[in-house]
């Protein structure tokens, strides 16, 4: 398997504080990766840092795309590697649905193509029906899903996603995490995902890292992170561990 992510010995200060600190994985090319740990642990700083969306930041170690330094892309060569589904809270932008979709396709322009793109995305997450709706009169799902399609429309061999699930009921939290893993092994997509769903590894199958105070706690097979004691280490809580009566697959529930 080809390494399509290589992160080695990354550490990442703001403020003098230490956000990231001597982080190292490698993520090849079509495998799915979960990321998790208690808030304030440094999960969406690690995403954005693989997008470069750091500010006023001191970095140290590497973080390599197909082999190639993080720093040596151009902007645009980088939109069509990684895409990106931030979460749905804070600044919303003026536009519709489809507006915002088709503006994600910049590092690609070709009409015919955006058109198509932009098409098969919305159906993907189920907006078609809402496309001409402006992004601030959705809910908090909907506008998540949104972001989704626009990261979808991108058309990149990675799809990286902060929290996708946050602001969605069950019933679509679960038709995404069905969508975002026929992605994954259909159409050979490298997904990245944030997530508080501690049982969310296990379903995607796959990679799964933890993250402590900035620490790299555990990168392993997602199914090794259920043995032991790795998730009572990084939330200092005591679980139940289950196994999933469908399917076998391991299960924790809060105690």
């Amino acid at each position: 398997m080809t390494p399509i992510l290589e992160v080695k010995g990354f550490s990442l200060v703001l403020g003098g504080v230490g956000l990231l600190k001597d982080i190292s994985f490698t993520v090849n090319d079509g495998q799915y990766l979960s990321i998790i740990g208690p808030n304030g642990a440094g999960k969406s700083t690690l995403v954005k840092a693989l997008l470069r969306l750091h500010n006023g930041v001191k970095t140290t170690g590497s973080i390599l795309i197909n082999g190639r330094d993080l720093h040596s892309y151009p902007r645009k060569e980088l939109a069509r590697l990684i895409g990106y589904a931030p979460q749905a809270g804070g600044w919303i932008p003026p536009y519709t649905i489809r507006e915002l979709v088709l503006l994600s396709r910049y590092p690609r322009p070709d009409k015919k193509r955006d058109l198509a793109a932009s098409d098969k995305a919305l159906t993907l997450t189920g907006l078609t029906a809402l496309a001409d709706r402006p992004l601030n009169s959705l809910s908090g799902g909907e506008r998540q899903k949104a972001y989704i399609a626009a990261a979808l429309a991108q058309e990149t061999p990675i799809l990286a996603l902060d929290e996708p699930s946050a602001f969605l009921d069950p019933k679509h939290a679960f038709e995404l995490d069905s969508l975002l893993k026929d992605l994954n092994l259909t159409h050979h997509l490298t997904v990245i995902t944030v997530t508080h769903d501690l049982n969310h590894p296990a379903l995607a199958g796959g990679l799964a890292l933890v993250l402590k105070k900035g620490n790299l706690l555990f990168f392993g097979e997602a199914n090794a992170l259920f043995k032991g004691s790795i998730l009572e280490e990084a939330f200092e809580h005591r679980f139940i561990h289950l196994a999933h009566p469908n399917d076998g697959r391991p299960v924790v529930l809060s105690q």
